[in-house]
């Protein structure tokens, strides 16, 4: 799974040609946590305003396995074939938002989306960090 990610993330790269970012430091880190019931559903925030590139990973519990569950680089959301064991999954149109219905015990563990917002002075890039609980009926 880990060179399907870095393939993808080549991928990703090519529109980014010629991108300046920022400097690293002003690289955002935000965290949140959220709870939710098997069965039940929950939204995972990626910012309040749509970036121009998103990558939606997931990192189960225990592990260091940082899997891409959906992902939009300017043609719309896609989502990642393994994200269907954690639920029904989707992005809204016109947002970065990760939507999980039908929530799977599976989908318990840490959530990251990788946003990029091309802006008038350069990349700016934010990681956004959800906890999910899953917690029975």
């Amino acid at each position: 799974m880990i060179p399907s990610f870095c393939l993808l993330l080549c991928w990703l790269a090519l529109p980014l040609q010629g991108l300046e970012i920022l400097d690293p430091e002003e690289v955002e880190y935000i965290r949140s946590n959220a709870t939710a019931t098997v069965g039940g559903s929950v939204t995972l925030d990626c910012g309040s305003t749509m970036p121009t590139i998103f990558i939606w990973g997931f990192t189960k519990p225990g592990t260091e396995n940082n899997v891409a569950v959906a992902y939009n680089y300017g043609q719309g959301p896609k989502l990642q074939s393994q994200s269907s064991r954690l639920g029904h999954m989707q992005v809204p149109v016109n947002t970065s938002a990760l939507v999980i219905e039908e929530l799977q015990r599976d989908a318990e563990g840490m959530y990251t989306c990788q946003a990029l917002y091309d802006t008038d002075n350069g990349a700016k890039i934010t990681f956004y960090f959800t906890r999910l609980d899953v917690e029975d009926d």
